[in-house]
């Protein structure tokens, strides 16, 4: 072992290994400035896939919103085109029933607690404090 005196390693990039007082280091120990937020497998599945009923139902009716307002606006133009098509109430209706039902599926998402809401706001506070 040779008598070297201690360097210094802080603030530098390695891309190779380095020798510490003759031997590799294999575990070293890495810290970071503030604690590290400690992830539970439930809070991780969560934040996955903790998506809330209504958040879904909303994006299934915004699919179907969508998809009404498009058939309307085509048979509208369809029958300004060909007197043949005719455009009929019930798809104005349709349309509309779909927009109110989606409009109040996203409310009731944003006011009404989800977990996957409560984790993000846990580990929100967590880095907002440390």
């Amino acid at each position: 072992m040779s008598n070297q005196p201690p360097q210094s390693y802080s603030g530098q990039t390695f891309n190779q290994p380095v020798m510490i007082n003759g031997a590799v280091m294999t575990n070293p120990q890495i810290t970071i400035p503030r604690p590290p937020y400690l992830l539970e497998r439930y809070d991780f599945d969560k934040l996955i896939k903790g998506e809330s009923f209504f958040l879904t139902l909303a994006n299934i009716l915004l699919g179907a919103v969508i998809g009404l307002f498009i058939n309307m606006l085509a048979r509208l133009i369809g029958s300004k085109i060909d007197p043949t098509i005719t455009f009929e109430n019930w798809e104005i209706y349709a349309f509309l029933i779909a927009l109110v039902l989606m409009t109040i599926c996203y409310i009731i998402h944003h006011f009404v607690p989800n977990e996957r809401r409560r984790i993000i706001k846990i580990v929100k506070e967590h880095f907002e404090n440390s």
